[in-house]
């Protein structure tokens, strides 16, 4: 009988240690999932402020495009409908109209403005692989197509300064006054009068100088709408950089 109790009391003391040893177990491994949870955490949530600080410096970056492009676009926009007066104008009497005007029209139809894009942000992110921290697929897709977008968008505007150096300015030097079309402006403050008037009824009777104004004009419509579309990727990227900062700031 004491033998059997001692055999008893010896069951029990070992199931005692060995649910304590159960416990311990389960206390450690529950320590572990904890910390590796906590540092899963940790690391989504660095990961989550790096994108959010990498989609809000695009996001500067890419408002100071939007703005500039505009500007842009409203010049030529200007450029434009300057060249379509001066096309009406040709084969007319304008000896009636005040010498300052038509310098204006012209200067403004031969201005091209050239769009600097900002994109050093948007290249150091490729280059370094931090592109990988961005989760939309849409927008990465977007970053890596901005240049070449850029570079569609504007490349018609070559032509037009090509058309204007080598063709306009060489036919109409002598003749129509730069040194006056710039003063008529008031963008080049003091800057001096040309030492001749310009003779514009010979300009406007000229069909070499009317072709070389209609093709400006034609190609620079059509690097118009190149400009347009770029302006609308902006903002459609501007768009989707919005909804990730929001959806980041939300979660």
């Amino acid at each position: 009988m004491i033998s059997f109790l001692r055999k008893l009391r010896d069951n029990n003391i070992n199931s005692k240690y060995l649910k304590y040893a159960l416990g311990e177990i389960v206390l450690v491994v529950l320590g572990i999932l904890i910390a590796l949870s906590i540092n899963n955490w940790n690391e989504e949530r660095k990961i989550k402020i790096a994108e959010q600080n990498i989609l809000q410096n695009l996001r500067t970056e890419l408002l100071l495009n939007i703005q500039n492009l505009k500007t842009n676009i409203a010049y030529h926009e200007l450029a434009h409908e300057c060249s379509v007066n001066l096309l009406g104008l040709f084969g007319t009497d304008v000896s009636a109209i005040p010498t300052v005007t038509l310098d204006t029209l012209l200067f403004n139809s031969e201005s091209v403005y050239t769009f600097e894009v900002r994109n050093g942000y948007i290249k150091s992110i490729i280059s370094s692989g931090n592109l990988d921290y961005i989760q939309s697929e849409k927008l990465k897709s977007m970053l890596t197509s901005f240049e070449g977008e850029v570079i569609n968008g504007l490349e018609e505007f070559g032509v037009i300064q090509n058309l204007i150096i080598n063709r306009l300015w060489p036919e109409i030097d002598g003749k129509i006054s730069s040194s006056n079309r710039v003063a008529s402006n008031g963008e080049y403050k003091d800057f001096p009068q040309g030492t001749y008037t310009s003779d514009y009824p010979w300009f406007f009777e000229n069909r070499v100088v009317e072709d070389i104004i209609s093709n400006i004009d034609s190609w620079r419509i059509d690097a118009l709408e190149d400009e347009k579309a770029l302006l609308e990727f902006f903002k459609e990227l501007l768009s989707i950089l919005d909804q990730e900062i929001e959806t980041n700031t939300k979660s």
